[in-house]
């Protein structure tokens, strides 16, 4: 009978240890996820605008050389068609010949305009050229808060991503130093080339949750 009531006590004093483990295992666990939710409340939001945004829908994404003729030396560019605004300039070769162009502002055109050598100060003959126009969006974007943002985590959207897949603002936007942030009172001077649909209405910044929206003017 004793050796009876002893197992029984020891099987009782067991399970009482085994719930009692148990309890403080949940206590622990509440508490973490307790902590957890007070260190995620103290965190600070990111906060940020568009302050502006424009778009020119017929802006030249890209002028390549068709022909590159003889006996130019270092000059300019110059196109005509429905639009204005654009200017470029090119080198040339040993023998004069156009070997690369670069756009210094790229207008905003209804039409692929004609880009042709301006012929002040020049003698050669032959160069062609082909335009492209597409998208080219204006945005002055402001960290307004206290977070600091990585760029590969804030994303682009034009008219809620309905119309062109969303953009990575670390791939829409160049930084002038090299830098992979958005810090604090930051202001960016968006400057993106976007060849999809001829038209948008909005643009949209989200991030950490936020998400901000602007016409497009």
């Amino acid at each position: 009978m004793g050796a009876s009531v002893g197992v029984g006590a020891l099987v009782v004093g067991t399970s009482l240890l085994l719930v009692f483990a148990l309890a403080m295992q949940t206590l622990d666990n509440q508490l973490d996820a307790s902590l957890e939710a007070i260190d995620d409340a103290g965190d600070p939001e990111p906060s940020f605008e568009i302050k502006d945004a424009t778009l020119w829908e017929g802006a030249v994404l890209s002028v390549s050389v068709v022909t590159n003729g003889s006996g130019y030396v270092d000059g300019t560019l110059v196109a005509t068609g429905a639009g204005s605004g654009f200017s470029g300039s090119f080198t040339v070769d040993s023998a004069g010949g156009i070997e690369s162009v670069t756009i210094t502002s790229r207008g905003n055109y209804s039409s692929p305009p004609t880009v042709t050598v301006d012929p002040s100060g020049q003698s050669g003959v032959s160069a062609s050229f082909s335009s492209d126009i597409g998208n080219q969006i204006f945005s002055n974007l402001t960290n307004t808060g206290s977070v600091t943002m990585e760029l590969r985590e804030v994303w682009v959207f034009l008219d809620g991503g309905t119309s062109q897949v969303p953009t990575n603002l670390g791939t829409a936007y160049t930084p002038g130093i090299n830098s992979t942030n958005w810090y604090p009172g930051e202001t960016l001077a968006l400057n993106w080339l976007e060849d999809g649909p001829t038209t948008y209405e909005r643009i949209s910044l989200t991030a950490g949750g936020l998400i901000t929206a602007h016409e497009l003017a």
